[in-house]
């Protein structure tokens, strides 16, 4: 994962949203997952989550952090999924659901690689923090992303529907709080 990141996201994200100056996309992703064709078949696990966790952390930092939001933004240029014309954010669990449900990414192959993924989220975050941002603390960040009600996804829910224990979403938030846990609590 890490090596993917570092080396080849930001090929697959410019192949996947070519225009520099609009960093809007998603707006059909409920019916076709538009652009994600554009993507190598072999890349797409790692790249939707990729994806997932650099909207997630765009729009987490525009939620809690709104001071830090411009700036953050300027830094990293994340894309914005969203819709409609007033570019309403959509919640980041499509990126990786919606894909499974289609057909265009197994979804094995993304929940095998979700534990490594959000652990490289963390050190992503934390990273970043160090190098360019210190005044968003880390343990502060992820202490509220795992309790956003956009993020977090009760267990209640799941012992009502069971099934959506092996949802791509649900099994992302579980390794976040799993990676949140493991760094920040038991360090």
């Amino acid at each position: 994962m890490r090596d993917y990141y570092h080396n080849n996201f930001r090929h697959d994200l410019a192949q996947f949203m070519p225009r520099t100056d609009v960093p809007y996309f998603g707006h059909s992703w409920q019916t076709d997952c538009a652009g994600l064709e554009k993507v190598p078949v072999e890349n797409r696990a790692r790249f939707l989550i990729c994806l997932y966790f650099a909207v997630l952390v765009d729009q987490a930092v525009h939620a809690h952090f709104h001071e830090l939001h411009q700036r953050f933004e300027e830094l990293t240029k994340y894309p914005k999924f969203c819709h409609g014309l007033g570019q309403f954010q959509k919640n980041p669990r499509e990126l990786l659901d919606r894909p499974v449900d289609l057909g265009l990414v197994p979804g094995d192959e993304i929940l095998a690689l979700l534990p490594m993924g959000m652990r490289l989220f963390i050190d992503e975050v934390c990273d970043f923090s160090r190098d360019h941002m210190p005044e968003l603390v880390p343990a502060e960040f992820f202490k509220k992303l795992i309790w956003d009600s956009d993020v977090q996804i009760p267990l209640l829910v799941v012992m009502v529907q069971p099934d959506l224990r092996d949802d791509p979403a649900y099994r992302a938030y579980e390794a976040l709080r799993e990676a949140v846990e493991e760094r920040f609590l038991h360090s």
